[in-house]
């Protein structure tokens, strides 16, 4: 067991739920440091990768990495977060957690897959890289049942769900569900409507290519079950 994973087993003793993703990444930081006092730590540090479109540009993007752990030795360990939750009001010993709808599980499934794109991006240019981690917490069942998950939606492609297997090839947004009598599909794989509007999958944000380095096993564990509100992880350890 490495030094991540023991983190996150002493969080779950300290810290059962966070208010926000920000909450969860200080908490989280807080307790690396404090099981490893000789690590350096750095949130939200800007690092420029190299990202695709689906129609094969390049582009540089200026983005922070979540939490940056440095050893003695100078070895860089990345990590990316999420933590996506169902609206909810929970109390514990005083403080009262008012999570968030966060809903749009389409762009989340997108963004976990994109979030291991840019730890693979990261060791690729980093020669100091050890290994790094992307990591998501939530109480939405949709992420991590399949039988939640099972239909023909824009993102059945990009589900992380218990036991699947996320492929290495990007298989794209399932553009069998596109209503063909309102899109369109030009030269550059561009989706557009009459008015010659993108259709939001193929806006930048979520028109990258995302292959990845080799294919990942899902699996989700429990976190915390409180008042009959369950929270699970998954963690992929990118080596």
């Amino acid at each position: 067991m490495d030094f991540f994973e023991k983190s996150i087993i002493e969080l779950q003793n300290k810290r059962p739920l966070f208010h926000s993703e920000d909450d969860l990444k200080l908490a989280l930081a807080f307790i690396i440091k404090e099981i490893n006092l000789e690590f350096e730590i750095r949130l939200e540090r800007p690092v420029e990768l190299e990202m695709i479109s689906r129609n094969g540009k390049k582009i540089i993007v200026r983005a922070p990495i979540d939490i940056i752990v440095i050893d003695i030795n100078g070895n860089s360990y990345p990590i990316e977060l999420k933590y996506k939750t169902r609206k909810t009001n929970i109390i514990i010993n005083d403080e009262n957690y008012l999570l968030a709808e966060h809903g749009a599980q389409d762009v989340g499934r997108y963004s976990f897959r994109k979030d291991i794109y840019r730890i693979e991006n990261y060791k690729s240019k980093n020669l100091n890289y050890k290994y790094g981690y992307v990591l998501i917490l939530t109480n939405d069942n949709a992420y991590f049942e399949k039988n939640v998950f099972e239909k023909n939606n824009f993102n059945k492609h990009f589900s992380f769900h218990n036991n699947a297997l996320l492929n290495r090839f990007d298989l794209s947004w399932n553009y069998t569900k596109m209503d063909k009598t309102k899109f369109t599909l030009n030269k550059d794989s561009v989706w557009y409507n009459i008015d010659s509007q993108e259709h939001w999958t193929c806006k930048k944000e979520y028109f990258y290519k995302l292959d990845l380095l080799k294919d990942y096993e899902i699996t989700w564990k429990d976190f915390s079950i409180i008042e009959n509100t369950t929270f699970k992880y998954c963690l992929i350890k990118i080596e």
